[in-house]
């Protein structure tokens, strides 16, 4: 048997209806944003003077309301997002959702009080995430979405035993890449995901396909709705509906269904399998593919626009242009009728500015102070150069270059290649391990297997369970690029609390937004200067819609021997190439490698080493030397013995447009 206090309903708020309508509807809690720091940039959200009022309509209803402040933070806005806090104490608010690991940071140290979640923009799903993140005071954390029930199961027991709960994303948008690592929107305009102004390029129009598909990126929506007992058994607690920038009468709608299925798993009554309310508001068709561990076809949809009309004309085989009209009108009937009974269930429901609060004036907030320009070892040394390999006929440059750090990418699956990998490290001591953001179940396992093998003298890690395993094992660990780190506090957090010695900065950011940073004393920091720009990473397979694959659905074998390369034409910028690598999941690049030596003139003091990415991707930069010869020339460059224009003769067509633009 179950009871209602197991779990917790989690609703999206998007705006002042929403909320209302989610209320109405017996949702347990809601998520919300201001319209500053949150992920949801293009929803209506909330404002500050209004939040006093929300939470207490709220609390009259046994609802809790959760703030989103889950995106990346700029130095710039550190004090605004301090007196946010300041200001959030007075209220009774139930918690907030981060993101930045600088955030987390100064929530630990100067504000105990608030509750911290962790948001799924984390890319949560191996036990040392779980357990780093416990540390530094989250009580909750959201899983990646691309998990399936038995690793669910695992996580939520570690959980418990850590006291942190599980949150898992039950219904709405299905996202094609990781959450966190997708970089297609910040690398088109600027418009970042990691900052709540993503343009979903993932659902737009392409030129056809081999496949003879339109939108090769447009997965269907999420439902778990008929996995709540699996949920349920798995230890999940809170379950959580996607939809900020949905309407009301849609968050009403997909709530109420829930909050009637959980009511009856609790009541011990069969659970319902009646999905026609969810399919009668906005949706793209349900999978539970991931939830279900059944990677397959079907999870896509070649249409990213509202599946409900052709849901019900399917649904009673309208075929005429007469029968489908008449279909369509009853829909539209229908919604009208739902928003008509929303407006009826909140019109009691009122809100209003009752305090007036202000984001401006000092920072009163005992031990708290912005961090300063250091001086240490690193100041008066130049950078050194770092390059990454991935290939292991590469791994005969590392002789041929004393004064230059090689780094070697590890694979995603990583249990696949566990004595390789320990192999290669050991006959190539000075060697430094990269390894990937992803390592799920057997993987994590395997990374902390090579790490206890190898001991290795430092290692880089785009994954926050490693850098708990090195901290354990008092290794000499660098945060990873994609960790996102963009401001100050995040490199404190790294320092003082995660015990690690570096990190690289964000490339999503620009000189101006660089430029404010400042690194704890003897912290290395590092950014790269040349590389293949990930725009995604997908646990799904890209070629399907793409060029194709004759396999119905994805196994191990795909992850550990696939290796395939094709591109696809976004109708409105550029090429995009989709590249998967025998071990890797499958991944977006940009057409063009990105060289950024603007850095070098700009912020050359800033770096205690700067990073080439030699990584055997597939673009349409052209190099005309070989790996050898670039390195040399990338090292006189930075030593200051040769010209920038050197590279740039010989690395052709590339974009720096990231640091040019930063992110808003």
């Amino acid at each position: 048997m179950y009871n209602k206090e197991q779990f917790e309903l989690l609703a999206p708020g998007g705006d002042l209806e929403s909320i209302k309508a989610a209320i109405a509807a017996g949702a347990d809690a809601i998520y919300c944003g201001l319209d500053r720091f949150n992920a949801r940039n293009r929803a209506a959200n909330i404002t500050l003077d209004v939040l006093d009022s929300v939470l207490e309509l709220a609390h009259q209803h046994d609802c809790k309301i959760f703030l989103t402040l889950n995106i990346i933070v700029l130095e710039s806005e550190i004090p605004a997002i301090v007196r946010l806090l300041q200001q959030l104490l007075d209220t009774r608010i139930d918690g907030v959702i981060v993101q930045d690991l600088g955030l987390a940071y100064i929530l630990k140290h100067h504000f105990p009080a608030l509750d911290m979640h962790v948001s799924t923009q984390m890319n949560t799903h191996n036990e040392g995430q779980i357990a780093l993140l416990g540390k530094l005071g989250a009580s909750r954390v959201n899983l990646s979405r691309e998990l399936n029930i038995e690793e669910i199961t695992q996580l939520a027991a570690f959980g418990h035993q850590h006291n942190v709960l599980m949150e898992v994303f039950v219904h709405g948008s299905y996202c094609i890449g990781f959450s966190g690592l997708c970089y297609i929107s910040s690398a088109r305009n600027g418009a970042s995901g990691n900052r709540g102004r993503c343009s979903q390029p993932c659902r737009e129009q392409y030129q056809q396909t081999e496949m003879g598909k339109d939108y090769p990126l447009n997965m269907k929506d999420n439902s778990a709705f008929g996995d709540l007992e699996a949920l349920a058994k798995a230890g999940v607690y809170s379950l959580k509906v996607e939809g900020r920038i949905k309407k009301s009468h849609y968050v009403h709608t997909v709530v109420n269904s829930w909050r009637k299925q959980i009511d009856r798993l609790c009541d011990n009554v069969t659970l319902s399998d009646d999905t026609e309310a969810l399919y009668t508001v906005f949706n793209r068709d349900f999978t539970n593919g991931y939830l279900q561990g059944d990677i397959h076809r079907d999870m896509y949809i070649d249409n990213p626009r509202d599946f409900a009309p052709t849901h019900f004309s399917q649904k009673a085989n309208a075929k005429t242009p007469l029968e489908i009209k008449s279909i369509k009108q009853a829909l539209y009937d229908k919604k009208t009728e739902i928003i008509e009974s929303v407006e009826e269930a909140t019109s009691q429901m009122h809100i209003e500015a009752k305090s007036k609060r202000s984001l401006k004036g000092a920072i009163e907030v005992d031990g708290f102070s912005m961090p300063s320009k250091c001086d240490d070892q690193f100041s008066n040394q130049p950078p050194i150069l770092s390059v990454l390999l991935s290939d292991r006929q590469q791994l005969s440059l590392i002789n041929q270059f004393s004064d230059v750090e090689f780094m070697y990418q590890l694979p995603d699956v990583l249990a696949e290649f566990v004595d390789e990998s320990i192999e290669c490290l050991q006959s190539n001591a000075s060697l430094i391990p990269l390894f990937p953001a992803v390592l799920i179940g057997a993987h994590f396992e395997a990374a902390r297997q090579i790490l206890e093998t190898i001991q290795p003298r430092k290692i880089v890690t785009n994954n926050l369970g490693v850098a708990e395993l090195a901290k354990t094992l008092k290794l000499k660990w660098i945060a990873g690029p994609q960790l996102n780190l963009s401001n100050s506090f995040a490199f404190k957090c790294i320092d003082e609390e995660l015990h690690g010695t570096g990190a690289y900065v964000s490339s999503e950011l620009n000189e101006k937004q660089i430029k404010r940073l400042y690194r704890p004393e003897g912290f290395e920091l590092y950014y790269t200067l040349y590389q293949p720009l990930t725009l995604l990473t997908s646990r799904q397979c890209l070629f399907i819609q793409s060029v194709g694959c004759k396999k119905q659905r994805m196994n191990r074998g795909c992850m550990k021997r696939c290796s395939k390369h094709a591109s696809i034409l976004n109708l409105k910028d550029n090429p995009y190439i989709i590249d998967k690598k025998a071990g890797s999941f499958n991944s977006l690049y940009s057409d063009k490698n990105v060289l950024n030596l603007e850095v070098l003139g700009d912020l050359k003091e800033t770096f205690t080493h700067f990073t080439i990415d030699l990584r055997t991707i597939k673009t349409q930069t052209q190099v005309s030397v070989s790996d050898e010869g670039l390195i040399a020339l990338f090292s006189e460059v930075i030593s200051g013995q040769s010209n920038p224009d050197t590279v740039r003769e010989v690395v052709i067509n590339t974009t720096n447009q990231q640091y040019k633009k930063g992110v808003a």
